[in-house]
């Protein structure tokens, strides 16, 4: 199920996390400054989308990705797109702008996942239902993982952003507190390959568009204006601490320095 919301170019395209609909980003959508043409969709056991049917077996982030490409097909979105992808949201993401990459026009992850989605041994089963009961449908970590750490990425403005180092929503860290730097070494390792600067949210856990929207919001005007100037994003500090953000000293705030 996808929602449509007419604006300006180049469109946005949200993509959310883990068993959750596309409901989840309103809180961003209605900070953005720039007008854009939004989308939002329900993967299939999310939101208000029914699940797939039986046998639903487990599927790699392709299958997602090639969904999303035809949802914004049917929908008339056929030029191209600023992705959002929040969590696993985020390699979704990945996978289709590396597959669809003459659609990129931006992107933006969002605290995005690791590639396997789980942070200790034993999170994977539990990880990769997208939805709820039975039903949900889950990810194929294996295929998946190989998809992501083989993905192309575009030559495109591109935005890293990530919670709060040592900050998470549900206190899990306190009971496998050597997932912490391991979370953090993947958010500046996506952010050099993509050769994008990692703004870090100064009081937010994972769930950054619902804890920060205005700083989620702020980065991605930027990501569409400089779409729309033709140019890479050069952040500006002044700027993200007026949203509650900041840059991560580890990674250059421009490509290249």
């Amino acid at each position: 199920m996808m929602t449509v919301d007419p604006g300006a170019s180049p469109p946005v395209v949200f993509i959310a996390q883990l068993g959750t609909g596309g409901a989840s980003w309103k809180s961003v959508i209605d900070l953005l400054t720039t007008n854009p043409t939004t989308v939002v969709y329900d993967r299939p056991g999310t939101g208000d989308a029914p699940p797939r049917p039986a046998p639903n077996p487990a599927l790699p982030y392709s299958v997602f990705a090639d969904e999303l490409a035809a949802q914004l097909d049917e929908h008339g979105v056929s030029g191209r797109v600023v992705v959002v992808g929040h969590s696993v949201g985020s390699l979704i993401a990945r996978v289709f702008a590396s597959r669809h990459i003459g659609r990129i026009a931006g992107l933006v992850y969002v605290d995005g996942s690791i590639p396997r989605l789980s942070l200790w041994p034993a999170g994977p089963t539990r990880q990769s239902a997208d939805g709820d009961g039975a039903e949900a449908t889950h990810f194929d970590l294996a295929a998946g993982e190989i998809e992501v750490v083989e993905a192309v990425t575009p030559s495109a403005p591109i935005a890293v952003v990530t919670r709060t180092p040592g900050r998470w929503s549900d206190g899990w860290l306190d009971r496998y507190p050597e997932a912490d730097p391991l979370w953090t070494a993947y958010q500046r390792q996506l952010a050099r390959h993509s050769q994008a600067p990692l703004v870090v949210a100064k009081d937010a856990g994972h769930q950054v568009p619902r804890e920060a929207p205005a700083l989620v919001a702020h980065v991605v005007d930027a990501i569409v204006t400089a779409v729309r100037q033709g140019q890479r994003w050069r952040p500006h500090l002044a700027a993200l601490a007026a949203v509650a953000g900041t840059l991560d000293p580890e990674v250059p705030a421009i490509p290249g320095q």
